[in-house]
């Protein structure tokens, strides 16, 4: 499986794992309300997967977007 790169911690990730790394093991999200937000983002960033999976966007188009979200 294909993934990017956390923008917060820099750690390379399956596609099919982000979710769980945002809520539980990111290394760079300290507190829970910073985590809660961590997860917001990644719900903004979810179309942009599926868009990916579907083949309508690249993957580094994907983490471009994953970048810009989580800035």
């Amino acid at each position: 499986m294909s993934g990017i790169i956390c923008p917060n911690c820099k750690a390379s990730l399956a596609l099919d794992r982000i979710g769980v790394h945002f809520q539980k093991f990111c290394s760079a999200i300290k507190t829970e309300v910073s985590r809660e937000l961590s997860v917001k983002k990644f719900n903004r960033l979810y179309p942009y997967m599926q868009s990916q999976a579907r083949g309508e966007i690249t993957l580094e188009e994907l983490q471009a977007e994953a970048d810009k979200i989580f800035r």
